[in-house]
């Protein structure tokens, strides 16, 4: 039953007079009431307490923050090179996907805790111009379109082909070709004036106009893929599809698994019979020998 509208206007005026005053002390006792800041650090709960609570509840929160991310060191707005050694990511053959990278921290509590995903990517780009890692965009590492060590990079946190390889020594491109050592000989004498060589380009031939771009009216994609390189099938082809406004696309899979001699593998083993049930609920044939 609501009572409210019993109340005339003197006690309305009493009642939210003792709401306000309510509702500010809870908001001054909840500062003093939590004092300690507490993190997992693997199987281990680490404690800290705060310096300075505050009264207001946003003014405490805004401490602990500040505690946590420039005292303690709990969140780091950038992941520094020696935090990339202590995780794992440093690698000193294949590659680690920056998207897997950022995840770990996200994710894991062995991790130092993280203010966003920017921390990541910046402490990725630093150690990159330090040369301690390589950074490389590809399908995937040993397949790299563009590799980066030892300059400025500028990443895009949505990029899926992003890698962190080993350090290298990028190839220096030589100008004007190689110039070897010079042979002792009798001075030349100037015959007559010399022309200096023109260094304009040269004006384009008649008939040599470039081509027009075939146009596309079917694109078939076969080919065997290695398995850890399934999950960039989609990146690669699956995806771009969204945008290209296509009158069909007719998506199929062929896969083909042999037992090895030395391994006995049955009709009940659960691994086939959620083969066969997956099989029959997407309306694919499967045949077992």
């Amino acid at each position: 039953r609501d009572y409210g509208s019993q109340l005339d206007e003197e006690q309305r005026a009493e009642l939210k007079g003792r709401l306000e005053v309510a509702h500010k002390n809870v908001a001054e006792r909840l500062g003093a009431a939590y004092t300690y800041v507490a993190r997992i650090e693997g199987q281990k709960v680490t404690v800290a307490e705060l310096a300075e609570p505050k009264s207001k509840f946003e003014e405490h929160l805004q401490e602990v923050w500040r505690q946590v991310v420039e005292d303690e060191e709990w969140v780091l707005r950038r992941v520094g090179m020696i935090t990339l050694k202590q995780v794992g990511l440093v690698p000193t053959e294949g590659g680690i996907r920056v998207k897997d990278a950022v995840e770990a921290f996200l994710r894991y509590t062995d991790k130092p805790m993280i203010a966003s995903p920017q921390a990541v990517f910046d402490g990725l780009k630093q150690a990159c111009r330090e040369k301690l890692i390589g950074l490389g965009l590809g399908i995937n590492p040993n397949n790299l379109q563009r590799k980066w060590c030892g300059e400025e990079v500028s990443l895009d946190p949505n990029e899926e082909g992003l890698w962190i390889i080993p350090p290298f020594e990028p190839q220096a491109e030589s100008v004007g070709g190689e110039v070897g050592p010079t042979q002792p000989g009798p001075p030349r004498v100037s015959q007559g004036p010399v022309t200096p060589r023109s260094t304009s380009p040269s004006p384009p031939t008649e008939g040599t106009a470039a081509a027009p771009a075939r146009p596309i009216k079917r694109i078939t994609i076969r080919g065997t893929v290695p398995l850890e390189n399934w999950t960039d099938v989609f990146r690669a082809f699956i995806g771009p599809t969204r945008g290209m406004n296509l009158k069909r696309l007719k998506l199929g899979i062929d896969f083909e698994m042999e037992v090895r001699d030395d391994q006995a593998l049955e009709e009940t083993d659960p691994k086939v019979k959620a083969m066969k049930e997956a099989a029959n609920q997407l309306g694919l044939e499967i045949d077992m020998e």
